[in-house]
């Protein structure tokens, strides 16, 4: 995570007590929050996320440790409760001391009604990945965003290939060539040219 920011993480770690763990990359999370039968909490994030990316996840697990010690009755997991907590644990973080200007107005609009996912917001997303590392963008050269790439292209995501379709929006409509199913995916998703 950004340096600037550290501290105030392990005040977060002490305030909520829950056991934190660096996970390998996942596809389908950049990180999850689990209350255990016991009654002990876990976070786990994505250890291969950049530094920005990393503390946004961190952040919004912690939102969910906040919900559950504060709220005794169930709550939708990423309904009000959950978004004012993440509000309000963001709002230190929102300064050019831990994010650069590329990545904190989108993160300020993306945080007046936040999302369960940051991928779900194209701005936020496309600021985060202008922040990854060489390496990161040298191992997606052989990927494109799903906007940029031409209709009737066929192309891999999650190891299933697809034809690009219409453009809706913000959602291209794609076709999956095994089954012939249609499915809508964010423009901005990062796909492998087949």
């Amino acid at each position: 995570m950004p340096a600037p920011a550290a501290a105030y993480c392990q005040q977060l770690h002490q305030t909520y007590s829950f056991a934190f763990q660096l996970a390998r990359s996942r596809r389908s999370r950049l990180g999850d929050f689990r209350v255990w039968t016991d009654g002990r909490t876990q976070i786990t994030v994505n250890a291969d996320l950049n530094p920005w990316r990393f503390l946004i996840t961190y952040v919004h697990e912690v939102a969910h440790a906040h919900v559950n010690k504060h709220n005794r009755r169930p709550t939708a997991p990423h309904g009000p409760a959950w978004q004012l907590a993440f509000q309000q644990l963001m709002q230190p973080l929102l300064t050019d001391a831990v994010f650069f200007h590329v990545v904190l107005e989108p993160l300020r609009q993306y945080l007046q009604k936040p999302a369960a996912t940051t991928y779900g917001n194209a701005t936020l997303t496309l600021a985060l990945r202008q922040l990854d590392t060489a390496s990161d963008r040298s191992a997606a050269a052989a990927s494109m965003t799903l906007a940029d790439m031409a209709e009737g292209t066929v192309f891999t995501l999650n190891k299933k290939k697809y034809v690009r379709g219409t453009l809706r929006r913000t959602r291209v409509v794609c076709k999956e060539l095994a089954s012939g199913k249609s499915y809508t995916v964010v423009a901005h998703a990062w796909v492998e040219l087949a």
